[in-house]
């Protein structure tokens, strides 16, 4: 079922290709290194007046080794990067992984919330950190087995909100799709709204149900990671009740997904869509003007491989968000080599969409 809150224009025709957005700048904002080869699951937040980008690095590979959070700031509006510094790591000799972040800014402070890894993609909880003199310290500690997909957002009453998935224990697989509420407050204590689906009955039929999460005035749509396709879902009470799956019918690989409203009224889904080899090559965006009732035009931000940033050919794990005008898309590259990957950021004019 296509549910037409969240729909292409033509769904059959879906284009197999598009334009890239005019006036858009592509930079490398931190290439894989030998201490850290292996760099997943950016950020993009305006914080503090300047913009923000962080990451996961490993030392090895995908959570083997030392994982740590790592972040660089730009005053200067991405054309321009600082050394990245450390927003989290294990000194302890427990050997745990940091991995992944959000922000959120609230009353002229910075906070991230991390998740805390014993091993791979099996969270024990996660932490709050503030930005203090150049530090991030750590403020709160949470036990919730959950991983934050999105950024923290603002509901019209003034509540935030941002999604992810948790497991159903501690040091489980995240496997339940999931919205968080709360107050706006240092730190947020979370309220978690899973969604419906057969994993509330103990049918964990997701392996990896990262969810996007866009608001509308008064409509919450939440996008869930499937391997074949991505479903919907949808809150009108701001994210207390939802209802769904609806298939959204669109060409989607087995990624994470981003989306999102900019000021200008136009509502974006960044994904990678399905090609024939099935892999992360091309990703792109789908844009839905103020006046029309689905999206209408796609673009390509990236596909295959990018002899200018000698990045590529797999782009994938998009984050947004908008700045001055500027939409920033941040996201991961990857190459033929193994577990070698870097942090992309995208820069475009909103009047260009």
């Amino acid at each position: 079922m296509l549910d037409q809150r969240f729909a292409w224009n033509n769904k059959v025709d879906f284009p197999r290709h598009g334009d890239k957005p005019t006036g858009m700048k592509a930079t490398i904002v931190h290439k894989a290194d030998a201490a850290f080869p292996f760099l997943h699951d950016t950020m993009v937040v305006p914080l503090l007046g300047k913009i923000f980008m962080a990451w996961y690095n490993c030392s090895e590979a995908e959570i083997v080794g030392r994982t740590v959070i790592r972040g660089c700031w730009s005053d200067d509006g991405g054309e321009h990067w600082s050394i990245p510094e450390i927003i989290a790591e294990d000194v302890t000799e427990e050997g745990l992984h940091y991995v992944p972040v959000t922000f959120h800014e609230f009353e002229g402070k910075a906070y991230a919330y991390i998740t805390i890894m014993k091993s791979h993609d099996r969270p024990l909880g996660y932490e709050c950190r503030v930005y203090e003199t150049g530090l991030w310290n750590v403020v709160k500690k949470y036990e919730d087995p959950l991983l934050f997909n999105t950024l923290i957002q603002e509901l019209p009453n003034g509540m935030i909100a941002a999604a992810g998935r948790i497991a159903s224990r501690t040091g489980e697989l995240p496997l339940i799709p999931s919205v968080m509420l709360a107050e706006k407050q240092e730190p947020a204590t979370w309220r978690i709204q899973r969604l419906p689906g057969p994993w509330l009955t103990g049918d964990y039929s997701l392996p990896y149900p990262e969810t996007a999460l866009l608001i509308q005035d008064g409509l919450l749509t939440a996008i869930v990671r499937g391997e074949e396709k991505a479903e919907a879902y949808f809150s009108q009470n701001q994210g207390i009740d939802w209802e769904g799956p609806y298939d959204t019918g669109l060409p989607v690989a087995g990624s994470k997904m981003y989306g999102g409203m900019l000021s200008n009224g136009i509502k974006y889904f960044i994904f990678n869509q399905r090609t024939d080899t099935n892999d992360r090559s091309r990703l792109v965006m789908i844009i839905q003007p103020k006046d029309k009732k689905c999206f209408t035009r796609l673009y390509v931000l990236q596909e295959g491989y990018n002899k200018k940033l000698d990045a590529g050919p797999y782009w994938h794990y998009p984050c947004a968000c908008e700045y001055k005008n500027i939409l920033f898309i941040s996201c991961t590259s990857s190459s033929e080599e193994k577990d070698v990957r870097h942090g992309i950021l995208f820069r475009i004019p909103i009047e260009n969409l």
